[in-house]
């Protein structure tokens, strides 16, 4: 097949840092140089150091800005980057097994990264805008920046902000050497692995006037992120009472009625899940003062990551079977709530006759009951270089000239398995013979249960099996499993609790994925700086930027060779032992007893599944197992494995910007008041060369000589076909204004406006065409193999969208009634001119055989076309809100208490968009919080430095989950984040540090529209971490 080149050079790194050392002079001619001045370097140390500088630098800045510093080199105050910025206010984050990952700034994740002031590269986010920061080990970063307001000068790509990394500057370090070392050990409190950090940076500065330094990072993490409720992402079914259940008209709550409907999701499960990550980092940077007035400057910024995600999920469900009501609730199981429906001739919201109730307490009927295995193995490198040559004549010109090149890949392989221990005939899963003719059920060392019952028990005959589980949703997620009765083949009986028997088990269907992702990005500017002797308008800065980034993804499905009856290979995604092969109908894969001596040394037992209770011992082959997800299923089923690109995840990207920019510099006094701050505008045209794929027709598949038949019940994708490029250019003009008036000595009054320019997501334009298709047309093609109909389809790309654009102001009142002290209170306003909104359109979409047929799944009709979901430019909306910050050292209190200081902030944000809940009411923009808020308490006197600090984040409104005629709000839960550090200084080389994160082990659960019909948990463990530091 053709696989895309990885074109990552491993080698930039060596010689990046090659040809920024050969640019120094040599160490004996620098130390000769004496330089006529020293500058005023402030060395950055302990808690007070850092909030007194992050105050001074949000003090002076000529824009709406707020900065965290580093209490020591590489020590930010949290454990991760995102940890720390979501101290600054109307900054959230999301967590990736307990870690802050990714971040959004006042509501929107549309937010830039930049580090030292321009693009960069993040293997964490090569496709998406949002900056995910899991792949940076915190012990490389020195400071962040929260750009809120532009200037014409800054780097524009964010709607709602920049988020700036700053590095050591080391010609601002100390004179001679410095060298840090830091290690760590740290301990889950649910896990039962150890975690390992080791940092290490040494600089030296030649008289001001060559410095160098590297820092190296490394660090190994085991997370545990346990996830019980719903199975898949909105899997679930409106159950009616009257049509619903194993039979028509059941009162499934015994009110005498038959006319209520309840929320069913498909599946109920629990897993134990655990993330480790092996990240490195190697960043440095060299700087020759080769004259007074000539500076160069060269930086390498490289991360690696190596990622294990290991699910084992125990699941209980309705196979996806016609019988959505596959419960009986409990007395208090359910909650009544108004049905109500959406007219759409009247557009008016009616209440009908009946209740719509949501279901979180009774009895399972299910006929799926399995284990399920997930590895997932994702690999992320990044590197970034810089060469910058700045000029400054000390009088009136600076000048820049400045070259950024980056490299990122993702490459991401995922083995799913399904390990049934009911015998699959629940849901009429058959191991099939010559024909298609059933041999026997797909597990035959299975469960198999008993028929299906009414609510009062009794057993509808001639229905289908089920396997009667009781589940109730309280603190945690309780299970009764029930006692099985079991003849053996000997005619013997034996009895045992569901899924305590290992020989019970057989490992059902595995299916194969993954992608590659790469970027490359080259970006050239050049930038100049006048001052004049005026009043008022103190200089003017200008300059020009172009940039071009290329990302390339091909998204891909593991497929096995099998041959059927006839003799005629094909392809088959998936390995299941309940599909037939294409013409001949009968099994390819063969159950696999989990005693199969194929999956020897493959099975674990666990029984750790946190957030619940009653499930015991469970089997599951062991995530483990499939650390490398390809040789896995290779050794398992004895062929190779071949990656089938598929055209929904496969296209090219490559973006050119070129940027004008013209700023005046404003200083001066108005009305005996002080002033600052700038004007001007940034000119940007984007050009846009996309390629997507489309999904052919074709039936057959060459590989190596060799052609395949593909498509059908086996689950192989068409292949991909021909390109279709889409060429597009839109440009902007972006004014800027930022103005600060000194009404005291201590008190600014800012004023901001923005005009903001953001590109979207690569997938969101790139991304191709995914066919939905369904067996139920009843068709039959020429060959005599089953036709799936297309029934729906999804356009994951549409190159035709504009780009996010808002309109930003802000207003701020800050008062600094000391060096390291602030009260501030703000307002911001953002006026975004679309959010993406799905439509949908049809179109003709091939069947599995490649014929274009449009059915209609209501009306059984064939119409030609098939209604296809895509993504457009919507509606606008607006977000508005206000931030309050306070900040104090009680340094003027007496005795032990002059140590203590706090730090607090508090973020309003309500929102709007054109989104309704099942009630009809508006919602709010996605992922934002309302009210957002963080409180630290610190103490720093004689040597011990300590801090305990709280975040809070009120409920988020994530989606609008649509099971017509409904539209049930998606929600996750308020959160409360504890974590508390203490570290001492045992002189000035040598610290120790005690640090813990999520002391109370708070969790994230999200619900469908009312608090009790929860969809997920998601469960994350107290860290502490032991440390030390040594500094030379």
């Amino acid at each position: 097949m053709a696989q895309l080149e990885n074109k990552f050079k491993v080698s930039l790194l060596a010689a990046s840092v090659v040809a920024v050392l050969s640019m120094a002079p040599t160490v004996s001619v620098a130390a000769e140089v004496a330089a006529d001045e020293e500058a005023e370097v402030i060395q950055v140390r302990g808690i007070r150091g850092s909030m007194t500088k992050s105050v001074m630098d949000k003090r002076a800045a000529d824009q709406v800005i707020d900065t965290i510093t580093a209490t020591d080199i590489g020590k930010l105050p949290d454990t991760t980057i995102a940890d720390s910025l979501q101290r600054i206010t109307g900054v959230s984050i999301n967590r990736s097994g307990g870690e802050g990952s990714s971040i959004s700034v006042r509501g929107t994740p549309q937010v830039m990264t930049t580090l030292n002031g321009e693009q960069m590269l993040s293997a964490g986010s090569i496709t998406t805008i949002q900056p995910n920061f899991d792949d940076i080990p915190s012990t490389m970063v020195n400071g962040l920046d929260v750009i809120k307001s532009m200037q014409a000068k800054t780097m524009h790509g964010g709607m709602s902000g920049v988020v700036n990394l700053k590095t050591v500057r080391p010609i601002d370090m100390d004179e001679g050497l410095t060298f840090l070392a830091k290690a760590a050990v740290a301990d889950g409190s649910m896990g039962d692995d150890t975690d390992t950090k080791l940092a290490l940076f040494t600089s030296y500065n030649w008289n001001s006037d060559v410095a160098a330094y590297i820092n190296v990072s490394r660090d190994e993490t085991h997370l545990a992120d346990y996830t019980v409720g719903s199975t898949g992402n909105d899997w679930g079914f409106n159950a009616s009472e009257a049509t619903g259940f194993v039979v028509d008209e059941v009162d499934a709550n015994g009110n005498g009625t038959t006319d209520d409907i309840y929320y069913a999701f498909q599946g109920h499960a629990a897993s134990n899940k655990f993330i480790e990550r092996e990240r490195n980092g190697i960043n440095g940077s060299l700087q020759w003062n080769i004259t007074d007035s000539l500076q160069l400057t060269g930086d390498v910024f490289y991360t690696d990551m190596e990622e294990y995600e290991y699910i084992a999920a125990f699941n209980a469900s309705q196979d996806w079977s016609g019988v959505t009501g596959w419960f009986t609730p409990d007395a208090d199981g359910y909650t009544a709530h108004d049905n109500i429906v959406l007219n759409s001739d009247t557009g008016e919201y009616e209440t009908l006759d009946g209740a719509y109730n949501s279901f979180h307490a009774g009895t399972l009927q299910a006929r799926r009951t399995m284990t399920h295995s997930e590895t997932h193995y994702t690999e992320k490198e990044a590197v970034n270089t810089n060469l910058q040559l700045d000029y400054d004549d000390g009088d009136k010109i600076k000048a820049s000239i400045r070259w950024v090149h980056g490299e990122a890949r993702e490459d991401q392989s995922q083995s799913v398995i399904d390990s049934y221990f009911n015998s699959g005939e629940q849901g009429n899963r058959f191991y099939l013979g010559e024909g298609g003719v059933p041999i026997s059920p797909s597990n035959p060392w299975g469960y198999q249960g008993q028929w299906a019952q009414l609510p009062d028990g009794t057993p509808v005959e001639d229905s289908h099996y089920m396997i009667p589980i009781h589940v109730r949703y309280g603190s945690k997620v309780h299970y009764s499993m029930p006692t099985m009765t079991v003849t053996e083949a000997d005619g013997s009986i034996t009895e045992e609790v569901l899924g305590s028997n290992v020989d019970r088990y057989s490992l059902t269907s595995t299916n194969l994925q993954g992608y590659y992702s790469d970027a490359e990005l080259d970006a050239y500017r050049f930038d100049v700086s006048y001052a004049f002797d005026w009043d008022h308008l103190v200089s003017v800065d200008f300059g020009a930027r172009y940039a071009e980034r290329d990302v390339d993804t091909e998204g891909w499905y593991g497929v096995m060779p099998a041959t059927n009856a006839y003799g005629d290979p094909f392809l088959a995604r998936w390995k299941d032992s309940e599909i037939g092969a294409p013409f001949t109908g009968e099994s390819y894969i063969a159950p696999i007893s989990f005693n199969d001596e194929v999956l020897a040394g493959k099975i674990k037992a666990i029984n750790d599944f946190e957030g619940t209770t009653g499930l015991g011992t469970l089997y599951f082959v062991n995530p483990k197992s499939m650390n490398n997800p390809t040789k896995f299923h290779e050794d398992v089923y004895g062929v190779p494995n071949y990656e089938m690109l598929t055209n929904a995840n496969t296209y090219d990207l490559t973006e050119e910007t070129t940027n004008y920019y013209l700023q005046g510099n404003l200083d001066g006094e108005v009305f005996d008041l002080a002033y600052t701050g700038n004007f001007g505008f940034r000119y940007v045209k984007t050009e846009f060369d996309i390629n997507q794929y489309e999904s052919t027709s074709d039936t057959t598949y060459e590989i190596d000589g060799q052609t395949y038949i593909v498509g059908g019940g086996p689950g192989s994708p068409n292949p991909i076909g021909p390109v279709v490029n889409t060429k597009r250019d839109y440009h902007d003009w972006l004014p800027s204004l930022n103005l600060s008036l000194e009404i005291t000595d201590d008190m600014k009054l800012r004023g901001a406006f923005t005009k903001t320019v953001t590109t979207h997501d690569a997938l969101n334009l790139a991304g191709g065409v995914t066919i939905n298709r369904d067996k139920s047309c009843n068709v039959t093609a020429a060959n005599g193999d089953t036709v799936f109909c297309a029934t729906g389809a999804s356009q994951t790309g549409n190159p035709y969208l504009d780009p996010w654009r808002s309109k930003n102001y802000d207003i701020s009142w800050e008062w600094y009634f000391d060096d390291s002290g602030i009260f501030s209170v703000g307002a911001f306003y953002m006026d975004i001119e679309s959010f993406i909104s799905q439509e949908t359109v049809y179109l003709p979409q091939p069947d599995s055989d490649g014929v274009v047929r449009g059915y209609d799944v209501n009306t059984g009709e064939f119409t030609g076309v098939t209604p296809t979901t895509t993504k457009s430019n919507g509606d606008g909306g607006t977000i508005k809100g206000m931030e309050v910050g306070y900040q104090q050292a009680f340094d003027f209190l007496p005795g032990i208490w002059s140590g203590f200081g706090v730090t607090a902030n508090y973020t309003y944000s309500p929102s709007d968009s054109d989104s309704r809940d099942y009630d009809g009411d508006e919602m709010p923009i996605a992922d934002n919080s309302e009210h957002t808020s963080n409180l630290a308490i610190w103490y720093e006197k004689d040597g011990l430095q300590a801090r305990i600090a709280h975040n809070y984040r009120s409920k988020q409104f994530k989606w609008i989950v649509n099971k017509a005629p409904y539209s049930f709000a998606r929600w996750q839960d308020s959160t409360h984040y504890v974590d508390a550090s203490v570290s001492y200084d045992f002189n000035e080389i040598v610290t120790v540090m005690l640090q813990g994160t999520n002391l109370f082990e708070e969790e994230q659960e999200q619900y469908l529209q009312w608090k009790d019909l929860v969809d997920k948990r998601f469960i994350n463990e107290r860290k502490i971490q032991l440390g030390v530091q040594v500094r030379l």
